[in-house]
């Protein structure tokens, strides 16, 4: 491709790009995406930028292409996006922010030098350290790989010296790991954060998330926790995403204790699973917002749309080629059916989501999980 023949370049071709090109059609955002077009978004992106968010000469081909770049995963690298700025085409969110936040140490250092409130945790350069930081943080200890974790993938729960040591050797890429007090909290939160770079901001609802397996399984939105738990998970999240310097959407997990403490898991700097409920629940969805933030436009309402809604993801339960039942799911009055078009079921695999909305929490979960099991993945 020779020019600039895309409003927003993707790095990344697969659900989340897909939800967020079909939200930039109606707004006349034409969205290329870097990836192969047999992926999920290939059909509903404006063209495809044949290549891989791996390489960084592709990385840059999409760059040549786009009017600014974007992604759908923090595991992009940062120097290829920065080589993209470096180019004439800004990235959203900033590579130098992307930086800290795609490195769970240096994540987790940044959020807590902003006076946000973390679980405790050191970075153990080598398996050598693990006895002393196991000794300070106390047993279980979880360990994650400071890069490219997801869904559990990265991630160990280690009870023991020498099973920490063991996952030490399979998580460390060369720059240790990051060590964490295991956490016991009441429920799992998140938010998603709209920001542009005129300086407004737009808040989601705070929302439970229903893990299974380190795989979110559903979502209920607004969490049903006490309004002040509420309010202060909001003023968390809103502290995160502004420490990150967020572009676009920035989705922010935390913990709930008992005693009402709210503390920061995670980060991803786009839009994210458990914010996909929006789509329908919300007067503007995330996708439609991160688009509206990374080209600093106006950003939309976050507002729900209904007392209460359902986000219900459908995972592969076995190995096998996709065949959802779609006109099943679709006979639940109510249920409103998303599938990524991927040929290949596997376990844990997210093929879909089903969102209900209705004046209570537990008839949208009803409804919900109802059309869910229709699917049959």
């Amino acid at each position: 491709m020779d020019g600039v023949v895309f409003d927003v370049g993707i790095a990344g071709a697969g659900q989340l790009a897909r939800m967020t090109c079909l939200a930039a059609w109606p707004l006349g955002i034409r969205v290329g995406v870097l990836g192969s077009p047999d992926e999920p978004s290939g059909p509903m992106a404006a063209g495809v930028v044949e290549g891989d968010w791996n390489d960084a000469d592709d990385v840059a081909a999409l760059g040549r292409a786009s009017a600014v770049v974007t992604l759908e995963n923090e595991f992009v690298e940062a120097d290829a996006l920065a080589a993209v700025e470096a180019a004439g085409t800004p990235v959203r969110p900033l590579p130098e922010r992307l930086a800290l936040v795609q490195d769970k140490a240096l994540q987790k250092q940044m959020l807590r030098e902003a006076g946000l409130p973390v679980p405790r945790f050191e970075v153990a350069e080598s398996a050598t350290d693990l006895e002393a930081i196991g000794s300070d943080l106390g047993w279980p200890l979880m360990l994650k790989a400071r890069k490219r974790g997801y869904d559990g993938y990265g991630n160990a729960t280690c009870t023991t010296l020498d099973h920490a040591r063991e996952e030490f050797a399979r998580l460390d890429a060369g720059e240790g790991v990051l060590a964490e007090a295991f956490v016991g909290f009441q429920k799992e939160l998140a938010a998603m954060i709209a920001r542009n770079g005129r300086g407004d901001v737009a808040a989601y609802p705070v929302v439970e998330t229903v893990q299974q397996n380190h795989v979110c399984h559903e979502v209920y939105a607004p969490a049903p926790i006490r309004p002040e738990d509420r309010d202060r998970a909001r003023e968390v999240a809103l502290a995160a995403a502004e420490a990150a310097k967020g572009l676009g959407v920035t989705g922010v997990e935390m913990f709930l204790h008992d005693d009402g403490t709210v503390e920061v898991n995670e980060l991803a700097p786009r839009p994210h699973n458990s914010g996909h409920y929006t789509i329908e629940a919300c007067e503007t969805s995330q996708f439609e917002n991160h688009l509206r933030g990374v080209l600093d436009m106006p950003l939309g309402s976050p507002q729900l749309r209904a007392p209460a809604a359902v986000m219900v993801n459908l995972l592969g339960t076995h190995r096998a080629a996709a065949n959802p039942n779609a006109p099943a799911a679709l006979a639940v009055p109510g249920a409103h059916l998303h599938l990524y078009d991927k040929a290949e079921v596997r376990p844990g695999r997210k093929m879909g989501h089903v969102t209900v909305l209705a004046g209570d929490l537990e008839g949208a979960k009803r409804v919900a999980r109802r059309a869910a099991d229709e699917v049959g993945l």
